[in-house]
C-alpha cells in the first residue's frame, strides 16, 4: 500500500516545494586526518544552519554519497530526518562511478516527486574531492570523460546543476573538475585553507535562498571568494 512506503509517507506529509541536493564527498585515504575531521564537522554546521530556517528545513531534500569506495550514505530526505555525518577515510577515488550514482539518484528522485505531485527546484550536485579520478583499484584513469556528453545534455536540458570543489588538488585534478563543471558554465572551486565550515555555510545559505525563491526567479548567490557578514570567503 502507498502509506506502507516510507518515501511516500515523507513526501505526502510535507507538500513544500523541494530543493534537492546531493553531496558527493571524497573519503579516500588521502582525506584522512584533519581534512576528514573538518569535513564531518562542517556537515554538522550545515545541518544545523538549514534547520534554523523553517522554510529551508521543510524544502531542502538531501542525499549523501561518499566515494572510496562508492557508498550511498543516506538517501534523499529532509535534514530533520538526517543525523550527523561521520565519514571514515578509506579506498581510492572512483569519481566517475560516484557521479554516475548521483545522476541516477537525482533522476529517480525527480520521478518520485512527479508521481506524488511534489514541485521542485532544479537539483544540485555538489562534488568535493582532494584527488584525481581512479578506478576501484586506485589506478589513475580518464573514464570520467565518458560523462562529459551526458553532463552537457543535462546542462542544456536544465536537469541539474553541478558544482565541483577541489581540496588542495593537483593541476591535473583541477583540470578534471574544470572539465566536469564547464557544461554548467562553472569551474573547479579551490577550497582555501580547509575552510569546510565556511563552504558549508555558503551552501546552506545558497540552498535556503533557492528554497525561498519564486519559480523561475534567477537566484543571486553570494560570491564564494568574498563571503558575507555571516561567513568568510572560502574559495581561492
Amino acid at each position: 500500500m502507498l502509506f506502507d512506503n516510507p518515501e511516500a509517507r515523507s513526501l505526502l506529509a510535507n507538500r513544500q516545494r523541494r530543493t534537492p541536493c546531493v553531496l558527493l564527498l571524497d573519503r579516500s585515504y588521502s582525506m584522512a586526518g584533519e581534512k576528514m575531521r573538518r569535513l564531518n564537522a562542517g556537515f554538522d554546521v550545515f545541518r544545523q544552519d538549514i534547520l534554523r530556517n523553517p522554510v529551508a528545513a521543510q524544502s531542502v531534500d538531501l542525499a549523501v554519497i561518499s566515494f572510496g569506495p562508492v557508498k550511498l550514505e543516506r538517501d534523499f530526505a529532509p535534514l530533520s530526518e538526517s543525523e550527523t555525518l561521520q565519514l571514515q577515510a578509506s579506498g581510492a577515488t572512483p569519481m566517475r562511478q560516484a557521479l554516475e550514482l548521483a545522476m541516477l539518484k537525482v533522476t529517480e528522485r525527480k520521478r518520485s516527486y512527479q508521481q506524488h505531485g511534489i514541485s521542485y527546484y532544479r537539483p544540485w550536485i555538489f562534488l568535493l574531492t582532494d584527488g584525481e579520478p581512479t578506478d576501484d583499484g586506485g589506478h589513475g584513469c580518464d573514464g570520467y570523460k565518458a560523462l562529459i556528453a551526458p553532463l552537457e545534455l543535462a546542462a542544456q536540458e536544465q536537469k541539474f546543476t553541478l558544482f565541483t570543489v577541489g581540496v588542495n588538488v593537483s593541476p591535473h585534478g583541477r583540470a578534471v573538475l574544470d572539465d566536469l563543471s564547464r557544461p554548467f558554465k562553472g569551474r573547479c572551486l579551490d577550497l582555501d585553507n580547509l575552510k569546510f565550515e565556511e563552504m558549508f555555510l555558503w551552501l546552506s545559505a545558497s540552498l535556503s535562498r533557492v528554497s525561498q525563491s519564486a519559480p523561475g526567479d534567477r537566484v543571486q548567490l553570494v560570491d564564494p571568494r568574498v563571503g558575507d557578514d555571516v561567513y568568510d570567503g572560502w574559495v581561492l
